[in-house]
């Protein structure tokens, strides 16, 4: 006994394995023998009671690294995130400033900027429509920090890193901890997740939305409230983004018919899934209907269904405009920016790293073909369920890739949470290959970890530096900056402000980003008064005039023209420059000019 001691003494670590093997046999031990005497009943119990509480904390010890594991990646993906958040990238997106201007209104009124109270469809650019959720999630932001960048932007901070939690936990359930460590890991260290997080479009919830509503799914083969919550996000997306409609649908109706085959959902349980999902979707789905058969607006004491006359949205949508050309287009551009990883615009994805690496498209291709064979030769019922909804999930980001318009990386942003899934797969069975085929020692997983952490590095050391500068211009920094200043100048009772961006020519585009700049009060735009932002001006449509200066055909010598600097060469009449902003000039009639 002694000399075992001192070994004991020597090897800590084989101390606390043969202690943990005591305990389990005292446990085992006192199961066995607890029913031959009851004087020793009492005590028995105590032990056993210790020794597994015991045992399950030598259990949590695994669980305990595995959690530490996953609140450092998770902490890691927000700080990294909120490092320059609100200045990189800087000044504004359109479709920000337009969402932007709509949840001020919302904040204040209970009306978009057009006066529609609470629509369930923004009117937006007139011939093109928006999604509302996300300005809606915007509304408490601007509440509480006030009117700024980062109450506009912090929506998609927060909701984007709830999808790194979430893969997590969908990876813990279709496969195990250690590869739901290393999914969250490539979903932190993806550039599309990371530049998505960091500015507002509307379109950009819809991924994570529909990611809730997948793991809630998942859940409810087990627990049915869970599969009818599932149903309300799910009902959800259809305010995310319009594409939803035919993408989640038919998702649905496939997933529901496999689970009746099988007999995993009952038919009255479906059935109230169906009940759920329709009265969530249903204001979008009227929407859509009042648009599609010119009814007229519908107003409701909470919400609005509006009729856009102008619209020309669905044109967006292939099988209703179909055209065998375009469609070769849209899969070739779908190929492109996700399995390819070829270059996007700017703002979606960097070059040189695509929007999950160029390292990622063998691990997806090895991924795909390993995932969908053990698909199909799955024999656990309830399992196979599980993977099929994955692979449903993948292809239901094919699917919009093939029936939307001028794919890109924003447009067809459902695919990449599959394919970083798919892609940890291929990583995992890649790993298996070489340790089975070549040797035990040999495991390409730590090379593969180091190479996409080397790769996340390069990208944030060009994220944070040449891009920022490159990004300018799509985010109108310049313009933004012009606006503001010739806004502020009093003395001018009436602004000329081009449709000129720099990187394109869009009048609708000028506006929005104007009012987003100066700040313009909802009801001022409406004219429903005189005054915005401490000032009276004259009224909205007669101060502010967006102009092609090719169609101009005289001059306003009480008016500042905002032009771009190949322009004023243009004007019909000798302009005097004011200023230079960069890329843009401020300008007024040269004296002596008439108009």
């Amino acid at each position: 006994m002694k000399s075992t001691s001192n070994c004991l003494r020597q090897f800590p670590l084989a101390a606390k394995a043969a202690s943990r093997r005591s305990t389990k046999f005292h446990a085992e031990k006192c199961l066995k023998t607890r029913h031959f005497s009851s004087g020793f009943e009492s005590q028995q119990s105590c032990d056993m009671e210790v020794s597994m509480r015991e045992m399950r904390e030598g259990r949590l010890g695994d669980n305990g690294k595995r959690i530490m594991a996953f609140w450092a990646i998770l902490l890691f993906a927000v700080i990294v995130r909120c490092i320059g958040f609100g200045f990189i990238p800087g000044g504004i997106n359109q479709d920000e400033a337009m969402g932007a201007m709509d949840a001020w209104a919302l904040s204040l009124y209970g009306t978009d900027r057009y006066g529609v109270r609470f629509p369930v469809h923004f009117g937006a650019w007139q011939i093109g429509q928006m999604s509302v959720l996300l300005a809606y999630c915007m509304i408490p932001f601007i509440k509480l920090l006030g009117f700024n960048i980062m109450a506009v932007r912090l929506p998609s901070l927060f909701i984007s890193c709830i999808g790194v939690a979430l893969v997590y936990l969908i990876g813990k359930r279709l496969f195990d901890g250690k590869f739901a460590l290393g999914v969250m890991a490539l979903t932190a260290a993806a550039p599309w997740h990371f530049m998505q997080s960091r500015w507002s479009l509307d379109c950009n919830v819809f991924p994570h939305v529909f990611l809730l509503a997948f793991y809630l799914l998942l859940r409810g083969l087990e627990k049915r409230r869970f599969l009818y919550l599932s149903m309300i996000f799910f009902g959800l997306t259809f305010y995310c983004y319009g594409i939803a409609v035919y993408s989640v649908t038919p998702f649905l109706v496939v997933y529901a018919a496999w689970c009746l085959w099988k007999k995993q959902l009952k038919l009255r349980e479906v059935l109230l899934c169906v009940l759920l999902f329709g009265m969530t979707a249903l204001p979008e789905i009227l929407v859509m209907a009042i648009n599609l058969f010119h009814w007229d607006t519908i107003e409701t004491p909470f919400f609005t269904m509006s009729h856009f006359p102008e619209s020309i949205r669905g044109n967006d949508i292939l099988f209703l405009n179909f055209s065998f050309a375009q469609l070769g287009r849209n899969i070739w551009a779908m190929i492109k920016c996700s399995f390819l990883q070829l270059p996007d615009h700017l703002f979606n994805a960097l070059p040189a790293f695509g929007p999950l690496y160029h390292i990622s498209i063998p691990f997806m291709a090895v991924g795909i073909v390993a995932f969908t064979r053990k698909l199909f030769r799955e024999k656990d019922g309830r399992r196979q369920t599980e993977m099929l909804a994955l692979w449903g999930f993948w292809l239901t980001g094919i699917w919009v890739g093939m029936i939307t318009y001028e794919v890109n990386v924003n447009r067809i942003n459902i695919i990449f949470y599959p394919l970083i899934f798919l892609c940890a797969y291929g990583i995992r069975e890649t790993d298996r290959f070489v340790v089975s085929r070549v040797s035990r020692r040999c495991r390409i997983s730590p090379v593969v970890a180091a190479v996409y952490a080397l790769c996340f590095a390069l990208f944030l050391g060009t994220y944070f530096t040449s891009f920022r500068k490159e990004i300018e211009t799509y985010f109108n920094v310049n313009f933004l900056e012009a606006v503001k200043a010739a806004d502020s100048m009093d003395e001018y009772d009436r602004l000329y402000i081009t449709g000129n961006m720099d990187w394109q020519y869009n009048l609708s585009m000028a506006e929005i980003l104007t009012q987003y700049s100066c700040r313009i009060d909802a009801r001022y735009f409406q004219e429903l008064t005189h005054v915005t932002g401490g000032r009276e001006l004259l009224p909205y449509s007669e101060r502010y005039h967006f102009i092609d200066v090719n169609y101009l055909k005289d001059g306003d010598p009480e008016g500042l023209y905002l032009l771009h600097v190949s322009e004023p060469e243009k004007l019909p009449f000798e302009a005097e420059i004011v200023r230079e902003m960069g890329q843009y000039v401020l300008a007024r009639c040269g004296h002596g000019q008439t108009p």
